[in-house]
């Protein structure tokens, strides 16, 4: 684990620190290295050297530990990030959907899709990171095979 996070670490009980070292030591392995972010709360982001893009970011909300991640290079996820992409979109109460047309996706928007029971879709930007909900070890493996193919990707691409 490097030093650079102890902050972010100190607060969190045992299981936390367990489940985000593992994280965090993964994303090394992958070339990216945390940052904090400038601003009065405890916030990490990740970033790699070769393709500028941070993929990751640890940080506090309402006193809780928060792992955001980018995941859209791949639809292959279980509920609980499906279900994360829906409490981020309604988290801002359905503002930031839709592309953006910023011009960096070449064929077809690249992002998140998700779909209520009544059939309304709603699209998230894929430069956007997604809130997790809390973290359990179960969910740590799955983590850890989005962030290959999201890394990836971005190598593939060229960002």
């Amino acid at each position: 684990m490097n030093n650079t996070l102890n902050d972010f670490f100190n607060g969190l009980n045992d299981d936390d620190k367990e489940i985000y070292s593992e994280i965090a030591d993964f994303a090394y392995e992958l070339g990216y290295k945390p940052k904090r972010a400038r601003t009065k709360d405890i916030n990490y982001v990740f970033t790699n050297n070769k393709t500028k893009i941070h993929l990751l970011k640890f940080s506090y909300i309402d006193s809780q530990p928060k792992l955001k991640l980018k995941y859209f290079a791949t639809d292959n996820y279980s509920g609980f990030f499906h279900e994360a992409i829906k409490n981020t979109i309604e988290e801002f109460n359905f503002k930031y959907t839709g592309c953006y047309k910023c011009g960096r996706c070449k064929d077809k928007p690249l992002g998140y899709i998700y779909e209520y029971p009544d059939g309304k879709k709603y699209f998230r930007c894929g430069r956007e990171l997604i809130c997790l909900p809390p973290l359990t070890q179960n969910e740590v493996p799955e983590i850890l095979k989005l962030l290959k193919t999201q890394h990836e990707y971005h190598l593939l691409n060229n960002e």
